[in-house]
């Protein structure tokens, strides 16, 4: 299986989406993509360029039980808000039962990406696909691999990345779920495997979609399970999606109220840390807890 990536383009939005669109479709013109879409803005984003290229695309939101609550609202039914056309693929039942007591985060990790390719195997084998997309970007490429992307080619072998990885382990960070997997595909595609967070929410501005996924805020490929402290129960799981809510849309209400949008971006491409300013939304936070544990908040 080979990788394709796109290494190096314009940073300018309206000149990167050119040089997407025709590395898209040097790769996968008149191919089946699958598109690992999670609700994020780097699958979002990759799933627009495919659809800008005419690329013929099956977005997939593989729902594990361990994606976060918007609003109150579970994260599958959000994305399909705003893509209809997604393939919802649940998989809880087997999933959960096998992270359910795992306190160790590497093997979270581990046990995420299993079945995560699992999953994304199954779906590549019934609906013939071509080719996979997802949205790896640069912080995962350089986590992983240990090296700059500039240390990669567009196009490279899984055994030459593994190789790659090798020599480089002092670089090592952490495993990502969405690499070093073998597919049966002829190819992966990604187009935006080379921006940061920032620069993605541009593309994602250029092809005006709305504030509420262009701000949305980072989430963990392992979902919940990464942030969930020691082992992983049915209990703190529906916990930590709740306190995860409150936190979040707590945080984007103040700072819409006060700076007019979701977040903020410094002058230098850097997200702003919510700690800064939102200092004042503590107690908010701390009685919205205080009260979902003395059972004085109906949330469900």
């Amino acid at each position: 299986m080979l990788n394709h990536r796109l290494i190096d383009p314009p940073r300018e939005p309206e000149k990167f989406v050119k040089a997407a669109i025709t590395f898209l479709q040097k790769h996968a013109k008149d191919k089946k993509v699958f598109c690992a879409l999670s609700g994020g803005i780097d699958s979002s984003a990759t799933y627009l360029l495919l659809k800008e290229a005419n690329i013929n695309t099956i977005p997939v939101f593989i729902d594990h039980g361990l994606m976060r609550i918007i609003r109150e609202v579970e994260e599958r039914e959000d994305i399909k808000k705003l893509f209809p056309e997604v393939m919802v693929v649940d998989i809880r039942d087997k999933f959960l039962p096998k992270i359910f007591g795992e306190e160790d985060a590497e093997v979270k990790r581990k046990l995420f990406k299993d079945a995560y390719s699992d999953t994304i195997s199954k779906v590549i084998k019934e609906e013939k696909c071509d080719l996979l997309s997802d949205g790896t970007i640069l912080p995962d490429i350089e986590e992983s691999f240990g090296v700059k992307i500039s240390d990669l080619k567009e196009t490279m072998s899984l055994k030459e990345e593994i190789s790659l990885k090798n020599k480089n382990i002092r670089g090592f960070v952490k495993s990502q779920h969405n690499l070093d997997i073998e597919y049966e595909v002829e190819a992966t595609v990604q187009p935006v495997a080379s921006l940061t967070k920032p620069e993605v929410r541009k593309v994602l501005e250029y092809f005006k979609m709305p504030n509420e996924l262009v701000y949305r805020k980072a989430f963990p490929g392992p979902a919940l399970s990464a942030r969930i402290i020691g082992p992983v129960t049915s209990e703190n799981l529906k916990f930590e999606k709740k306190v995860h809510d409150i936190v979040e849309s707590t945080i984007n209400d103040y700072y819409t109220e006060k700076f007019g949008k979701p977040m903020i971006i410094n002058d230098k491409g850097e997200q702003e840390p919510f700690q800064a300013f939102a200092a004042t939304t503590t107690d908010v936070l701390l009685r919205e807890v205080t009260g979902m544990i003395n059972g004085q908040r109906t949330y469900e």
